[in-house]
């Protein structure tokens, strides 16, 4: 834009000296050979067209400065704006009580809430309710946008005691949680903390769920309702607990089940910081014991 407009101004600037030295030259070189010339007139010529080439000379150093003043200035603002770009790109602080990433097509991969903002479990493109509702925290979703693990978070506490829940889960594909890292405090002082191994179902979450909000909603009795949901955990609607290792009250060790929940070998040291191992039949009772 600036090199059209130096150029412009130039190309008028001589169009304006040719049109003079139409207007001149023909007084002094086109006259016949036997007429005087009249070296006032041709001398005064000489000088306005002299006069004309020294105002064109500065009108082009005065543009060529132009030019580059506005050059200059005119990079001085793109590499600003460059520098300005980097800079907005940084953020140094962000409140929000929920944050989501998405792939290009919406798909959402990662949600960071609140607790008023606990997302509902998608399974087969269906939302499922969850129990609690304290919990803040980060949702982790597959390629299709369903979970696929997260970690949770709640406490609060009173009078110098309170409680604290941590859990960190790697779910099954569309269903619970396979692997769970968890830490249960409560205000009686029977803590929980460890690594969880789950078994669950081969058919998908929702259809667990749904045998359970039609509980809900045909049986108006609530203890029938906990009976009847009961009977789906010992049927392994709900999956079982294969194994774990960590704390539970005052035992430290490892403790197995077998593909149907019950417990059935024991690697710990008790409350007495002595160590055992226990088997236990398929009714639950101790079998054999090791200690020493």
């Amino acid at each position: 834009m600036i090199e059209m407009v130096v150029f412009n101004t130039l190309e008028n600037s001589f169009l304006t000296y040719q049109l003079l030295l139409n207007q001149h030259l023909p007084t002094f070189i086109n006259f016949p050979p036997s007429r005087h010339i009249n070296n006032q007139t041709h001398s005064n010529t000489m000088q306005e067209i002299q006069n004309e080439l020294t105002r064109l000379r500065r009108q082009m150093n005065y543009f060529r400065l132009y030019a580059i003043a506005i050059s200059v200035l005119l990079f001085a603002l793109i590499g600003y704006g460059f520098r300005k770009s980097a800079q907005d790109d940084i953020l140094k602080s962000l409140r929000a009580e929920k944050i989501e990433i998405v792939e290009p097509d919406g798909t959402v991969k990662l949600s960071l809430f609140s607790k008023r903002h606990l997302p509902l479990a998608v399974v087969n493109d269906k939302k499922l309710s969850r129990q609690g509702g304290d919990e803040s925290g980060l949702m982790f979703y597959n390629t299709e946008g369903e979970e696929c693990g997260g970690l949770i978070y709640s406490g609060k506490g009173k009078n110098g005691k309170g409680e604290n829940e941590l859990s960190m889960t790697f779910d099954k594909y569309k269903q619970d949680q396979m692997v769970q890292l968890s830490y249960i405090q409560r205000e009686n002082g029977n803590h929980t903390k460890g690594l969880s191994v789950y078994e669950r179902p081969e058919f998908p979450l929702n259809l667990t769920m749904e045998k359970i909000d039609s509980i809900r909603k045909n049986v108006k009795d609530v203890q029938q309702q906990n009976s009847m949901i009961e009977q789906l955990k010992e049927e392994g609607f709900f999956g079982y607990t294969r194994m774990f290792a960590g704390q539970q009250g005052q035992r430290t060790g490892v403790f197995v089940r077998d593909d149907k929940g019950k417990i059935r070998l024991e690697m710990i040291v008790n409350e007495k910081n002595e160590p055992e191992i226990l088997f236990y039949d398929e009714k639950g009772e101790v079998h054999k014991k090791i200690t020493y």
